[in-house]
Formats: C-alpha cells, sequence, structure tokens
C-alpha cells in the first residue's frame, strides 16, 4: 500500500510527458512536412474586407475598341496580409460570353475558356506567396462589351512556417514546467519524509523521556500505576473526537503525561495513606497542582503542558483549585485532562476505596456535568465508555503476569494513533 501511491504518482507523471512529448513530435512533423489547410475567398476587386486574409487589386491599363469588341489589358495585384503563406494557388476570374483571351502574363491560364471561367495558376517563380508580400499579373481579353471584373475567386494552401509556430513553444514551456513540478514534486516528497522521519524520532525522545520521569510517579503509588498514560490516551482521544488539529492532539497527550508530574513532591506516607487525610495532608496532595506548573514552567516549547498541571482540578462551577478559575478561563486542556483524570480516578482500584463499575461512573460524569466537568466535553467521554475505547486502553495499560507495566503500544505508535502518520 505504501509503494502504491508513489508507483501511482510516478505513472501519472510518465502519461503527462508522453502526452507532452507526443504532441510535440507531431506539430514537429507538421511544420517539417509543411502540412497545410485549404484557403477559399472571394476577392472583391472594388476593395478590401478587413477581414480578408488575402485581397486583390486591379488596374486597367488600356481599353481599345476593335473591329470586334473591346480589347482591354489588366492587371492584377494579389496582396498577402495573413500569417501564413500561400502556396499553389489558383485564381478564377468570370468573363462575359464570347470573350477571347489574346495574351497573358507572369501567370499562366487554361488554354480555353471554360464556362466564361478563366483560371490563373503560378509559374514556377511565383508558386509561394509569403506573409505580407504580393504577386502581380495580367492579362489581355477582348469582350463583346466593355468589361470591369468584381471579383477574384481565390484559393490556396496555407503553409505553416516554422518561425511563426504558437504550438511548438507552448508545448516546449509544457514539458519545462513538467520537468520543474516533476523535480520539486520528488524533492519536496524527499525532505518531507525525512522530516517526518525526524518529527518522529523527536517525538520518541520526548515520549520515552516523559515516560522515564512519569516511571518515578508510578513508584512513588504502585495503586495509580499506568495512570498518567491511560489519562493521556483517554484526553487525546477526547481531543481527535473534538476534531481537535493534530498538534493539538499531540499537546494535549503530551499534557496528559504530565499532569500528575507535581505528585513527586508528595511524600510517600501521604501519597499511600489508607486512612482518612488530615487537612495538612490533603493541601499536601493538593498542593501538587502548583508544585506541577512549577515543575514544568521551563517547558514552554510544548503549548498547554504547565497549565494543564496547574489547573487539571480546576471545576467548572468555581469551586476547584488551586486558584478558582470558573467556566472557559479554565484552560482547555486542563479542562479535558480533568475529565479524563476523573475518569480513571473513579475505574481504578485506590488504597482508600474500590472502582465504581460503568453505570456508577457514567452516573457520577453526568452529575458532575456543569459543575466539575465542561458539558462540552462530559458527552466525549460518555460516548467512550459507551463505544468501548476505554476498555482498549486499559487492556493496552494492563499489568502483565509478572507484575510489571508494560505499554503495549511503543512510543512510536502514539504519534501514529493520533496524528495520522
Amino acid at each position: 500500500m505504501k509503494m502504491e501511491r508513489p508507483l501511482n504518482t510516478f505513472m501519472m507523471f510518465m502519461a503527462v510527458l508522453v502526452m507532452l512529448l507526443s504532441a510535440y513530435l507531431v506539430n514537429k512533423s507538421a511544420i517539417e512536412n509543411n502540412v497545410s489547410a485549404e484557403y477559399v475567398s472571394d476577392l472583391n476587386l472594388n476593395g478590401a474586407r478587413l477581414s480578408d486574409g488575402v485581397y486583390a487589386t486591379v488596374k486597367k491599363n488600356s481599353e481599345t475598341r476593335g473591329a470586334v469588341g473591346y480589347d482591354t489589358e489588366y492587371e492584377f495585384l494579389i496582396t498577402n496580409i495573413g500569417d501564413t503563406t500561400m502556396s499553389n494557388w489558383k485564381i478564377g476570374l468570370t468573363v462575359p460570353t464570347g470573350t477571347v483571351i489574346k495574351n497573358s502574363w507572369d501567370a499562366a491560364i487554361n488554354p480555353h475558356l471554360d464556362k466564361n471561367n478563366i483560371v490563373f495558376t503560378p509559374e514556377y517563380y511565383n508558386i509561394d506567396i509569403h506573409s505580407y508580400e504580393a504577386i502581380s499579373f495580367g492579362i489581355l481579353l477582348n469582350t463583346p462589351e466593355p468589361f470591369s471584373p468584381d471579383f477574384l475567386r481565390f484559393v490556396g494552401y496555407e503553409i505553416v512556417d516554422a518561425k511563426k509556430d504558437l504550438v511548438g513553444p507552448f508545448i516546449i514551456a509544457g514539458i519545462i514546467v513538467w520537468a520543474v513540478v516533476f523535480v520539486g514534486y520528488w524533492v519536496t516528497k524527499f525532505n518531507l519524509r525525512n522530516y517526518k522521519e525526524r518529527q518522529q524520532n523527536d517525538v520518541k525522545i520526548i515520549l520515552q523521556s516523559m515516560n522515564t520521569f512519569i516511571s518515578f510517579i508510578d513508584a512513588k503509588d504502585p495503586y495509580t500505576r499506568g495512570h498518567s498514560k491511560r489519562v493521556a490516551m483517554y484526553a487525546a482521544e477526547i481531543a481527535k473526537r473534538m476534531k481537535l488539529s493534530e498538534d493539538e492532539v499531540q499537546n494535549i497527550y503530551y499534557a496528559g503525561l504530565l499532569h500528575d508530574s507535581g505528585k513527586i513532591s508528595i511524600p510517600d506516607a501521604v501519597l499511600n495513606k489508607p486512612g482518612k487525610l488530615t487537612h495538612e495532608e490533603r493541601k499536601l496532595i493538593q498542593n501538587h497542582t502548583i508544585a506541577g506548573g512549577k515543575m514544568l514552567k521551563q517547558l514552554s516549547s510544548i503549548r498547554g503542558i504547565r497549565e494543564t498541571a496547574l489547573y487539571h482540578h480546576e471545576r467548572y462551577d468555581g469551586t476547584g483549585y488551586p486558584e478558582g478559575l470558573r467556566g472557559e478561563a479554565i484552560p482547555l486542556y486542563a479542562r479535558i485532562v480533568g475529565v479524563a483524570d476523573s475518569y480513571d480516578a473513579m475505574s481504578s482500584n485506590r488504597v482508600y476505596r474500590r472502582h465504581l463499575n460503568k453505570d456508577e461512573i457514567i452516573e457520577e460524569i453526568q452529575k458532575g456535568s456543569g459543575s466539575q466537568f465542561d458539558p462540552e466535553i462530559v458527552k466525549y467521554m460518555v460516548d467512550m465508555i459507551n463505544d468501548g475505547y476505554v476498555n482498549v486502553v486499559k487492556m493496552e495499560t494492563a499489568d502483565n503476569e509478572d507484575g510489571s507495566n508494560k505499554f503495549h503500544l511503543t512510543e512510536s505508535d502514539i504519534p501514529g494513533v493520533y496524528m495520522g502518520y
């Protein structure tokens, strides 16, 4: 599958190149073989039309009345104002019945009139009428009555001039553009692949560092082993279902991993105390949010990490800690992680109580909607419970038979789960 897409792209590029090269060769062959088109027009001898590519004029050099009819000498001028050469031309002139051809020059004519029509054809030297050039020829006719021709019937063949070829340069320009796009595409693809590999390596290093750090927290509190990883996965899935950007989903995952980093400052005796906590001990535990905020203050390159550690125990109604923020004043990452954190706490065994079942958890989360939790986030968490996503996370973070905890998804898998790598 990975190979299929680049191969399809390569074949598409090759197909375009073949079409461009074929067009170039066909055009080149047409130019070299003087492929022409027929040009037919009635040339008005009383004034040229603007649309004419070829126009004609006639000059009556002399007119003499003889014993039989009128002898008239005509001089015709044919001018090509088009962009192509006219070749192998022939020109028809309609004359009165009884007309006799007495002489002609600079053009060949039929020796006998055909239905009152004289056809002029080139002599060897004037077979072509080049663009913006002219030819002339003349004829002496004897007609029964005075005669002034009105038009000539012109038929010629337009010869493609290589110097004026407009198609060829466009095709060559297309081939150049193709080459630039082809090279640019593969260079960009190669650089992007290297960038993604470097990015994945950076992500792996970040995750390994974070997992190393949270392993110290897990060692302090064996009852919450795997808690941070589960919360991170729940929070990232919520963000994904909320259609947040890929960068935000990844950042929320990181924030979930480190949300309880301040617990490392809590004494083991307090953290693992099975009985009721004193006011001072409860204050120590609540202060893990402030300790985490201070600890992560320098980790500013990943947005939302510090704020999540500091505010994930704030409540939507403003009765949480450490600052009593209310509603959307609580950072979004902290609101998401707060719901995920509470779910994992309710679904895990703790030193002071057993875990709640599915229905009890849903009831508690919905009861806290609008007071403890953001209502918009609650619905995503409830959906994840109902569709079984939370069970997949629990299996991936379950303890092994030897009692050790091994996260079944590798560090490099996590970006793949949420970022589509």
